[in-house]
């Protein structure tokens, strides 16, 4: 599986459980970070841009459980897995039911810990595909905006048909290599627009 440009940090109160973590998720993620307890994990978070939090509970501090709901629940972006004993799972899963967290269950096996990165890269990379994509759609709605403004005003002050507003607009952007958003401005700020 490629790396994404996706980081993540392993919080594990046992350091060779961590070590062994962090080498799992280096094969997916890149960089990964280590924490040893949630007071750390909080401040790598505050410092660095971490896209996913491993959480192998429990932690020195604290189970880590609450911990995990917070963080989830303070930044829609980040994704948590929390790796919890097979005992504890139906308690933990019923905790964090509605916080969008990945529960698994402890003795874990490499491929696992792989298959929910995977799960959490492509969940990203759809996210950041949409979000590029309402992005354009929005760009795409202020131009249309602005030139039915300037259509409008175009009608309004220079006595034009919709079809002349629509002509002027494309012949103004082609003669002047301008976009019709560009040309919309322009005219809005020309011929004013009186209801603002």
């Amino acid at each position: 599986m490629a790396k994404m440009e996706c980081s993540a940090l392993v919080v594990s109160g046992d350091a060779q459980s961590s070590g062994a973590l962090k080498g799992i998720l280096s094969r997916i993620f890149g960089p990964v970070r280590e924490a040893s307890t949630i007071t750390q994990a909080r401040q790598k978070l505050a410092e660095d841009g971490i896209d996913v939090v491993v959480i192998n509970t429990p932690l020195p501090d604290e189970f880590g459980v609450e911990s995990a709901v917070d963080i989830a629940a303070g930044n829609e972006s980040l994704s948590v897995i929390l790796l919890v004993k097979a005992d504890a799972y139906e308690q933990v899963s019923y905790k964090t039911r509605d916080s969008g967290i990945f529960v698994l269950t402890r003795p874990l096996k490499g491929q696992q810990l792989i298959e929910a990165g995977g799960v959490i890269l492509a969940a990203k990379k759809k996210l950041r595909d949409l979000s590029d994509e309402n992005r354009k759609l929005r760009r795409r709605m202020e131009e249309l905006s602005l030139v039915t403004r300037a259509k409008c005003l175009l009608i309004e002050k220079k006595k034009m048909t919709e079809k002349q507003a629509h002509y002027y607009l494309e012949r103004e952007a082609m003669d002047n290599s301008l976009s019709k958003k560009e040309v919309a401005k322009e005219i809005i700020d020309e011929l004013g627009d009186d209801d603002e």
